[in-house]
């Protein structure tokens, strides 16, 4: 019977968004990329998509698309960012299913995950069906179909989650072999259970679990000790003896044997460097062997039925040793940081059960006044957070709604869904797997517990805060300063909240900034807005300029159609002194609308006013730099300190312009200069070349000049900085090249400095994307490229070899 290999790859990243904004604020811990999501597709999912096979002499021979070759699942909250922020990655992964249907007999090689990767057996009924339900209109919503299999969080289960799985049609999941508790043959109602317990039980197969609602599920068990030597024992560090250990793994039978693994997707690139590549190896290793044969577990369900039924270990998952308990108590499982304790887990949940009881009164109570179902409403809801245009979602809630309802009442009811929505995403795992309640993971659900009680203040007045930080201060703290989840909450989370006010401040300090005008023409994240600007003009006062804004904004928000008009009035009085007031504008007069309407008084106001004057006038306090949102704070603090900085390196160029016969005199007698000027050597050298580089056409001879002096003087240069400005430089030329590959003059230019970068001073530069653009035009000019001149071909396949293609690989392209 031949030997079958499934390759299983878990890839997940816990919903990041700021929950008011609907966007992924920078996070300084994943530097040099944006955030965390965007490191990790880079270093991970993107590189699976177009995943490198090398030759003997590490030059490409081959890109491929693991996705199309393996069973994956894709978290429904990263595979959504992706859509947005990383397409060409996205379409790779869609394109993939795609693909694997062909391959694999009309077996899809994607399959769903429950919604936000919540621990399903510490979950209520509902929350588990609308996991299940979200997860599965998610999935179709990329792929176009219904998924067949379902990953669970950590793989934690229960029977009423394999219920729920059951009832939406799923038809298979995947366990750890500690999971499986007894077996009995399908055949022979009379057999005993076998006791399989502490991974006895034979992954090779597919089991039934039959189930008391007489319904039933397959489950696969992955290889245990195969997959823990993919995460952490080095199995991806050779391709070829990967492969190997897969076939391998199972010895022949009577039956059709299953070699199959699961890890989180991560492995393949995150966690393990390259670790795509050895998975592409290995997948095209075994897909050349005559003794084994890809697959994936719904082909392989099909092709080889259930035998034997199976009983589970309640409350179990893959990354406890005491079932669950990692997301509900101090059980001893962590990340290993060496003196922390995790007896903040407990008081967590329990604060975050008590808030969502809370929250399910009132939708029940509030939800009864205008919805025929409240509960079938919020299982349909993932279709609005699917599609959030104004008709879609009006018909929505006319579908769901028990009578006519206002437009007031409509906002009630999107107020109501998004709590529940936040109820839900605060229950996301990760928030109790790590070691420490303050990390990123801790904070981001009490974030969306926040974001669950202001919407409740704001629709009924109730307002649970009290006595969920006075449960919160019952988790401790391994970080002193934070002593606990209360202070963790008031001072980690309560500052990232958003409200219209702040929306409308943040507006209108940018708009101080002419120059700032694309940070305020785009769309303020979730917000529509309308905007009128009274005054803008500045004046000189005592050396220093000082300018001023005035004008209304009206913000609607596109989550739950909410809306408010404000007048602002802002002041900038140089540097980082910057002050706004707002004050929402309602029918009747008031002061700040009177004023908006006599341009010259107000400008004097601006001009004359001191801030407490201002603040007594706007009658709360004042927004300040601090107040201004999302990215913009960094691009806002980076121009107004530009002046600064160019002074400070403009002395530092001289300092160094004076010490330069210094430096080459040292560099004969290998004597090290002063760190101090070493150091100021750095930052000019540094800026030089990243100056370089920002031009369209850099001087290659400026660079070589800059590169050799780093060189010669032993200033270490910022790889990362220069790294990240070459990648960046290298894909705009690249684009413009592959779109139209004739001009001979700019390849050479680019593969001089590629030469110069890579040969010359030995850089490791990430050519990722600069590889996946070329081959892509390869591909789109393979008929062409027979047609270009000879100094233009060479000058193209040149390009190609300093990329790392083989000359095959360019061969084949041109020419199949």
């Amino acid at each position: 019977m031949p030997r079958y290999v499934c390759v299983h790859g878990h890839f997940y990243q816990p919903p990041r968004e700021n929950p008011w904004l609907e966007f992924v604020e920078r996070q300084e811990t994943a530097a040099p990329w944006h955030d965390w999501n965007d490191r990790v597709a880079a270093e991970c999912y993107s590189r699976n998509s177009a995943s490198r096979i090398l030759d003997s002499h590490g030059d490409i021979r081959k890109i491929c698309n693991n996705y199309s070759m393996m069973s994956f699942n894709m978290g429904p909250t990263l595979l959504s960012w992706m859509k947005e922020k990383s397409p060409r990655c996205y379409k790779g992964i869609v394109d993939a299913d795609a693909l694997s249907m062909k391959r694999f007999g009309g077996h899809g090689s994607a399959i769903a995950q429950v919604y936000n990767h919540m621990i399903m057996p510490l979950s209520n009924s509902r929350d588990k069906r609308t996991q299940v339900k979200w997860g599965m209109a998610d999935f179709k919503s990329h792929f176009g179909r219904l998924p067949e299999g379902m990953w669970l969080a950590e793989t934690a289960v229960d029977t009423d989650t394999l219920e729920a799985l059951a009832e939406s049609g799923v038809k298979y999941t995947i366990l750890a072999p500690k999971q499986a508790s007894e077996i009995r043959k399908l055949s022979d109602n009379s057999s005993a259970w076998q006791d399989v317990k502490w991974e006895k039980v034979d992954t090779s197969r597919a089991y039934r679990c039959e189930l008391p609602s007489g319904k039933s599920i397959a489950i696969f068990f992955y290889d245990g000790s195969l997959s823990h030597a993919i995460a952490f024992e080095g199995l991806l560090n050779d391709g070829k003896y990967f492969a190997g250990r897969l076939i391998d793994a199972k010895p022949e039978t009577g039956y059709a044997v299953l070699s199959n693994v699961a890890t989180d997707g991560e492995s393949y690139g995150h966690h393990h460097d390259h670790g795509d590549m050895a998975l592409s190896y290995c997948l095209e290793a075994i897909e050349n062997r005559r003794d084994a044969q890809l697959t994936i577990y719904g082909q392989f369900l099909e092709e080889n039925p259930p035998q034997y039924l199976v009983r589970i270990v309640e409350n179990s998952s893959w990354s406890c040793a005491h079932g669950v308990e990692r997301w509900r108590s101090d059980c001893g499982c962590s990340a290993g940081t060496p003196g922390y304790n995790q007896k903040w887990r407990a008081p967590l949940r329990e604060a975050l059960d008590w808030l969502r009881d809370k929250l399910i009164a009132q939708f029940e109570y509030m939800g009864a006044k205008y919805l025929k179902d409240p509960w079938e409403a919020r299982d349909d809801y993932i279709e609005v957070i699917l599609n959030r245009s104004r008709p879609f979602v009006d018909s929505w809630i006319a579908s769901h709604a028990g009578r006519d309802l206002t437009g007031e009442e409509k906002t009630e009811v999107l107020k109501l869904m998004e709590s529940q929505r936040c109820a839900m995403l605060m229950y996301t795992s990760c928030g109790w797997f790590f070691d420490e309640i303050s990390g990123l993971e801790g904070t981001q659900i009490l974030r969306y517990a926040a974001r669950a009680i202001s919407l409740m203040r704001e629709l009924n007045g109730l307002d649970f805060e009290i006595t969920f930080t006075r449960l919160l201060e019952k988790a401790p703290s391994n970080v002193r300063e934070y002593v606990n989840g209360k202070k963790i909450y008031e001072t980690l989370v309560k500052p990232s909240s958003v409200f219209l006010a702040s929306i409308a401040a943040h507006y209108g300090i940018i708009a101080l900034f002419p120059e700032f005008a694309p940070l305020i023409e785009r769309d303020l994240w979730c917000f529509d807005r309308e905007t009128k600007t009274v005054i803008n003009d500045s004046f000189e006062e005592h050396g220093s300029k000082n300018t001023f804004a005035a004008g209304t904004i009206r913000l609607v928000s596109e989550i739950t159609w909410e809306e408010k008009t404000y007048a602002f009035a802002a002041r900038h009085k140089g540097e980082i002194s910057m002050i706004c007031g707002v004050s929402p504008l309602t029918e009747k007069d008031s002061p700040m609308k009177t004023l908006l309407t006599k341009p010259d008084e107000l400008r004097k106001m601006l001009q004359s006013s001191n801030t407490e004057q201002l603040t007594d006038f706007f009658d709360r306090d004042l927004f300040s730099m601090r107040h201004v949102l999302g990215d913009a704070q960094k691009i806002l603090l980076d121009s107004l300190l530009k002046d600064d900085t160019t002074r400070i390196e403009a002395g530092l160029r001289e300092i160094v312009h004076d010490y330069d016969r210094l430096f080459k005199y040292l560099a004969t007698m290998s004597v090290k200069p002063p760190s101090i000027i070493v150091a100021s050597a750095a930052i000019v050298l540094n800026s030089d070349i990243v100056k370089c580089l920002s031009a369209d056409v850099p001087n290659t001879e400026d660079l070589r000049r800059h590169l050799n002096r780093a060189k010669e003087w032993g200033v270490a240069l910022d790889n990362e900085r220069i790294g990240f400005t070459v990648t960046d430089w290298l894909m705009k030329q690249l684009r413009v090249i592959c779109a139209h590959p004739t001009n001979q003059a700019e390849m050479s230019r680019v593969s001089d400095i590629l030469e110069l970068f890579i040969n010359d001073f030995k850089w490791r530069l990430s050519l990722y994307e600069a590889q996946n653009i070329y081959n892509a035009a390869l591909k789109e000019n393979r008929h062409s490229i027979t047609n270009f001149t000879s100094e233009m071909r060479d000058a193209f396949v040149a390009l190609g070899r300093v990329l790392r293609f083989a000359n095959e690989a360019i061969l084949y392209q041109a020419t199949e």
